[in-house]
């Protein structure tokens, strides 16, 4: 049987980003990966096992970069990232399987490739990778490297090379992209597998260990230190990314990347960037654990309502759903159990969220979404501490906005507001107890899902 180019019925180029559509996205999903997986079990190809298996893997997985939807929307997005992420599951039990029944048939580096992918899928859907996965990526690794080894680099057709990809995916933020910049960052990972290293002494610079010994997963090791295992290093990654951000910058593509959009690449460098420099982003609070329940009610317009209403019940709107984790001045982290029927926001979604006997709401941004076997976490960037809804006036029309600010002449405050709201270049006008003060714009307008966030210089 010769291997497929697409799903059956179905040309992935001419799908369109309308809502029906995207069902056939899904469709072609789940039935390009049970083609390629049947395709795994063919007896008269002309091509052994050893080698279908890793073209069937790439021929995947470039058909889910040709099913990415041009539009996305959560719901969207939740359909999509599942069938994607089951079906990267679903294609690596079939190698797994394979093997078993007769060891060595298949490439240890396709295996360990394989559940990269499956690792990558995990996070893009916003679960958490499963345990058993990075248990058997370490012991492929712990396999193909012995105690002798101190130093592994991702470099030609190796198990290493694959588990490091594993890594970068863990530690990329996927989870907080959308699924085009999603794409961008696997592209550039690939392109710099072979600037990452693994090493057994701690390397200024690197932040994520693994301890391979009891197949763990990577973690942010707060105190090298006290930590006896891997060091997942990327300074040599980080200058390349600076490079690469160059070179887009001039209007220079690495070669291999022309497929993929100018603005997802520099999107995607300087997102990697940051997050593997000698210098991470940290976060600038400390964080206090909590056992405390949690109100959280997203979106623009019910988070508004809450501010309009009277504090105490509004507070009771889905009093008991969510579990405060650890709180900061920067914001929340909250669990509910997977079984409670709550109105889950998702990254990037505005809410109104208010601590358990408590009277004032909260403004934030869901800045991380995870969802596990039981629980379902997120995590909440706090855009004000006392939002405030005021009457402003453009000129037009009167408007009832959110102010993230205290409004005092000579300060720079945050205005939220829906969607268009804030664009052009007039200032406002605020009147707050019997005094009217202008707001000059400054900066563009930022968007959100439900949300323009725009700062304004009081005068």
């Amino acid at each position: 049987m010769a291997e497929p180019d697409t799903f059956p019925d179905q040309n992935p180029n001419a799908l369109a980003g309308e809502n029906d559509i995207e069902i056939d996205r899904v469709a072609g999903i789940v039935s390009t990966a049970k083609t390629y997986i049947a395709s795994l079990h063919t007896g008269d190809s002309m091509l052994s096992l050893e080698e279908r298996a890793p073209r069937a893997l790439e021929k995947f997985l470039d058909t889910l970069g040709t099913l990415c939807p041009n539009q996305e929307t959560a719901p969207e997005r939740i359909r999509w990232t599942a069938a994607a992420s089951q079906s990267m599951h679903d294609f690596l039990e079939a190698l797994r399987t394979a093997d078993r029944a007769e060891p060595g048939c298949i490439p240890a580096a396709v295996l360990a490739r394989a559940g990269a992918e499956a690792v990558r899928w995990n996070l893009v859907n916003r679960h958490a990778t499963r345990a058993g996965i990075w248990s058997w990526l370490g012991e492929l690794f712990a396999s193909s490297y012995g105690e002798e080894t101190q130093r592994v680099q991702g470099t030609g057709e190796t198990v290493g090379r694959e588990y490091l990809r594993a890594i970068a995916y863990h530690a990329a933020a996927l989870d907080q992209q959308t699924l085009k910049a999603g794409f961008a960052i696997a592209r550039l990972i690939a392109l710099l597998l072979s600037n990452f290293s693994l090493t057994r002494e701690h390397v200024k610079g690197a932040f994520y260990g693994v301890d391979v010994a009891q197949r763990a997963i990577p973690a942010r090791q707060k105190e090298p230190a006290s930590f006896a295992g891997w060091w997942f290093v990327t300074g040599e990654a980080a200058d390349k990314l600076s490079d690469i951000h160059a070179d887009l910058a001039r209007g220079q593509v690495p070669v291999g990347l022309e497929a993929v959009d100018a603005g997802d690449l520099r999107a995607a460098a300087t997102h990697l960037r940051r997050l593997w420099s000698p210098r991470p982003p940290l976060r600038r609070y400390r964080r206090f654990p909590i056992n405390a329940r949690l109100c959280v009610v997203r979106g623009y317009e019910q988070a508004m309502n809450l501010l309009n209403d009277d504090a105490m019940e509004g507070v009771a709107v889905g009093m008991g759903a969510w579990h405060i984790t650890d709180m900061s001045r920067g914001g929340i982290g909250a669990v509910t159990p997977r079984n409670i029927k709550v109105n889950v926001p998702v990254a990037g979604d505005l809410v109104a969220y208010c601590p358990e006997e408590g009277t004032q709401w909260h403004i934030g941004v869901v800045r991380r979404l995870r969802t596990t076997k039981s629980h379902i976490e997120i995590g909440i960037a706090t855009l004000s501490d006392n939002p405030e809804l005021m009457r402003v006036d453009d000129g037009r029309q009167p408007r009832e906005l959110c102010a993230c600010d205290p409004v005092r002449p000579g300060v720079a405050i945050r205005l939220l507001a829906p969607i268009g709201a804030l664009e052009g270049e007039h200032p406002v006008f605020v009147v707050k107890e019997s005094e009217i003060y202008k707001l000059c714009p400054v900066g563009d307008v930022l968007k959100g899902k439900s949300f323009d966030l725009r700062v304004y210089q009081v005068a």
